[in-house]
């Protein structure tokens, strides 16, 4: 991607030329990591200003910024989505737990701001992609998005046992208990999974999930359920845990932007040990999965 300037300009001006729907705390991060070249070298200094004639060129290859041990998979102007790994809160729980460390208050520290919104959450014990929003007014439009389930959210998932049905809807309504724990209640709010075998082994089954609602432990407590809990997940009747972690990825995420209306497809690459314990990847866009 190149630039030509029609006149004299700030550095930083031509980068927004460039990619518009970036912060200029992006930019400024590109720019010292190399991303930049001006008149075919590499430029790192902010302060430069362009000339008529001058040529910017962008690696197109560049790997997003890393907050240290959280990938950026997606990010403009409205919206941050990051690869969450196991382990991390995506929010504080409560206002004792505000001070350890989650993926809210990592962001908020790295950008410098107090504008970036949590949208919607994913277990501690679960990986793969989470939305932030940039800004109060993207909170509120992806937060209407979420409760109105205008997103597809994708999930894989290794459970326990063999599975009889090779596709399906799991159904029911889910309450929290006060010791966290979500079971089946008539005093709960509904929610609905999809789900789709993929393959089978011996002592587990590979699933797709796609969540049509998103309530707390949705998809930990219909495997409970359906007698197939997912694999390492104890709270939830697992006897094993061979990864020594919750086998469940939030995978993709596809919606329209809120703010430009193009489709996004965002997407969490299937950690190494999930492959280890036999989960394969198809690589179709819409069949991304084990």
């Amino acid at each position: 991607m190149q630039y030509e300037p029609q006149s004299e300009m700030p550095l930083l001006e031509g980068l927004r030329a460039l990619y518009p729907d970036s912060s200029r705390r992006t930019l400024q991060n590109w720019l010292k990591s190399g991303r930049f070249s001006l008149n075919g070298k590499v430029i790192k200094e902010e302060k430069k200003q362009l000339q008529k004639g001058d040529l910017l060129t962008s690696q197109e290859t560049f790997r997003p910024p890393r907050i240290p041990q959280v990938p950026i998979l997606f990010e403009d102007r409205f919206i941050i989505a990051i690869d969450k790994p196991v382990g991390l809160l995506s929010t504080p729980l409560d206002e004792e737990a505000s001070n350890k460390k989650h993926a809210l208050g990592m962001l908020r520290e790295y950008y410098e701001t107090d504008q970036i919104f949590a949208v919607h959450r994913i277990d501690r014990e679960t990986s793969g992609v989470l939305l932030f929003a940039r800004g109060k007014q993207s909170a509120e439009r992806l937060g209407a998005m979420f409760e109105a389930h205008d997103l597809k959210r994708r999930y894989s998932a290794i459970i326990e046992g063999n599975l009889k049905e090779d596709s399906g809807t799991w159904s029911c309504p889910l309450l929290e208990l006060p010791n966290l724990n979500v079971v089946e209640s008539s005093d709960g709010k509904m929610a609905i999974t999809h789900f789709e075998v993929y393959r089978r082994s011996s002592k587990y089954t590979y699933l797709n999930l796609t969540l049509e609602t998103g309530k707390k432990h949705q998809i930990r407590a219909h495997c409970k359920r359906a007698g197939h809990p997912v694999v390492g997940d104890q709270r939830y009747g697992s006897k094993e845990n061979p990864l020594r972690r919750l086998c469940l990825h939030a995978r993709s995420i596809e919606f329209v932007h809120p703010f430009t209306k193009k489709v996004l497809y965002i997407e969490s690459p299937l950690h190494k040990s999930f492959q280890v314990l036999g989960g394969q990847i198809i690589h179709d866009k819409s069949k991304r999965m084990f």
